[in-house]
């Protein structure tokens, strides 16, 4: 019953210890330490000791006016105790630097550094011990490559007095007691694990810390390692808010290569496990990748310089990548719709405009390149007579007014129109005949005055003949007024409204400005050049009204 109550009280203290120690670690939790991203892992073997400064070096050096604590995570537990400063202790600190003594594989764990430089601010570093129960290739501290070595520096005992001793191939290298090894003639034989073996001393009682390296003669005959992704400098656009994978893919060749590594850096420091950033690296074929998720771009993320490194057993690579932001799409959207408004605007003008310029360019044109036909009229009009008083008189004022002003006195055509350029006593239809055969178009004038173009049938007659089966001359078909239907008209009149309509001439359109006349001339022949000499001025007048 004695030895079960000890056992209790034991355990209570035990567990008041620990309490103890973690409420020390969190007593000044109203300060938050900056943690540094990198941490140092640090890889010795079980029965030797540590002598373990602080990983910064500020941190070692700066020790006036200044407080340290060092804790160990209890990865069970998930919290920290703290560690002690009695020199007595296994494990203690003094200042800057923590002692463990005669290690245990027990001891392998994170150990904490905080350095309170100032009352309200500190650091915070992390340092992985591993402990080896033998001689392990993971002890190897990084292989030195050379062209051609001349010393091998032992990487403990820093910061200590110490002497040492060095083996390559864990054979001892006599009269080598430095904490430098000094190689001469290097060449492939120097090739090898180098081992030193430093001694010192603490509260009179020695210690031994050793560490080993392999040295590699560089082969000038290598081939450096190519990357294949990304491009140096390259410019990944991204935007803030949203995730991003950044790629880098390496060749390192076909042979294997131990010492081959490529990763992610953010401002020159490598990135680990980081809030918000994940790194996964792939390995095949001698190509090694590296895969860099950035959770939420951020505007540190924009301003960071990002580069991939690349490290083989000699040297290392770097490329970089520059991130921007996604430009905004707004200049180029107002850019397409005043394209697409100016286009509409200039298509609108165009059309509107088109039939003048058709008919300016072409004046010039056919002018320029024209040859004479032998033809002696622009157009032979033909129109009904003898209706009643008031279409008759509709007629007579269209074809001797608006159509002789417009066409001739002032665009220079010339017409033929019967009761006005026949001569007395002519035969009527060899006349027709042949004044029909010397004219270039035909202008046919339909009225709904009658049912028939009867007192005009021999001239519409010979008229449609020239036009539709020897299809020698064109025809212009001009409307007076508003027509039910066409179906009182000739057949072959009915045939050239269904491939043209007419022209609908309104009472008092007799400006040579008009669209109506513009179209009519469209359809008319260039202005014959046996005009009359009086007609001259007008014909300038008409092409200066066209512009």
């Amino acid at each position: 019953m004695m030895m079960r109550r000890m056992r209790r009280m034991l355990q209570m203290i035990l567990l008041l210890t620990e309490y103890v120690l973690v409420s020390s670690y969190q007593s000044n939790s109203t300060v938050k330490c900056e943690r540094s991203d990198e941490r140092k892992t640090v890889r010795v073997m079980a029965g030797e000791s540590l002598y373990l400064p602080c990983p910064n070096t500020d941190c070692h050096t700066e020790t006036e006016n200044t407080s340290y604590e060092w804790f160990k995570y209890l990865e069970r537990t998930e919290q920290v105790e703290q560690i002690g400063t009695e020199e007595s202790e296994r494990i203690h600190y003094h200042l800057s630097e923590l002692y463990i003594l005669w290690l245990t594989l027990n001891d392998t764990g994170r150990y904490i550094t905080r350095w309170w430089y100032e009352e309200d601010k500190c650091d915070e570093y992390e340092t992985d011990i591993v402990v080896y129960e033998e001689f392990n290739t993971d002890l190897l501290y990084r292989t030195l490559v050379e062209e051609k070595a001349s010393q091998i520096h032992c990487p403990v005992c820093e910061y200590q007095q110490a002497t040492f001793i060095w083996y390559k191939d864990f054979s001892l290298i006599p009269n080598q007691e430095a904490e430098a090894l000094r190689i001469r003639n290097s060449s492939k034989e120097s090739e090898g694990i180098y081992t030193c073996v430093c001694t010192w001393e603490h509260n009179g009682i020695k210690h031994n810390t050793s560490a080993s390296r392999r040295l590699t003669i560089k082969d000038m005959s290598s081939i450096p390692p190519a990357f294949q992704l990304p491009v140096n400098n390259s410019i990944v656009i991204t935007d803030v808010g949203t995730e991003l994978i950044l790629q880098c893919s390496v060749f390192f060749g076909r042979t294997v290569c131990d010492e081959c590594f490529v990763h992610w850096e953010r401002n020159k420091t490598r990135i680990n496990a980081v809030n918000g950033y994940k790194q996964e690296t792939r390995k095949q074929d001698g190509i090694m990748e590296s895969f860099l998720t950035i959770t939420k771009v951020s505007e540190l993320d924009l301003r960071s310089e990002y580069r991939c490194r690349a490290e083989d057993s000699y040297k290392v690579y770097y490329v970089s990548v520059i991130l921007k932001r996604k430009a905004s799409m707004l200049p180029e959207i107002l850019a397409c719709v005043c394209t697409f408004l100016l286009v509409l605007v200039l298509s609108g003008i165009v059309k509107w405009f088109s039939l003048d310029l058709v008919l300016f360019l072409r004046e010039i044109i056919v002018k320029l390149n024209r040859t004479e036909d032998g033809k002696l009229f622009d157009a032979y009009v033909i129109y009904q007579r003898n209706l009643e008083e008031k279409t008759d008189k509709t007629v007579s004022d269209f074809v001797n007014g608006s159509l002789v002003t417009v066409l001739e006195s002032y665009c220079g055509f010339k017409l033929f129109i019967h009761g006005r350029d026949d001569l007395p006593g002519e035969d009527c239809m060899n006349m027709t005949e042949s004044k029909i055969q010397l004219s270039r178009r035909l202008i046919i004038i339909l009225t709904s005055g009658t049912s028939t173009i009867s007192s005009a049938a021999y001239d519409l007659e010979l008229g449609l003949h020239q036009a539709l089966v020897q299809g020698e001359t064109g025809v212009i078909l001009i409307q007076l007024g508003q027509m039910k239907d066409y179906t009182h008209l000739p057949l072959g009149l009915q045939h050239l409204l269904c491939k043209n309509s007419p022209l609908l001439w309104r009472d008092g359109e007799s400006s040579p400005s008009s669209r109506f006349w513009k179209r009519v001339r469209y359809r008319m022949p260039v202005a014959s050049s046996h005009r009359k000499s009086s007609s001259k001025n007008g014909s300038l007048e008409c092409q200066r009204l066209t512009v």
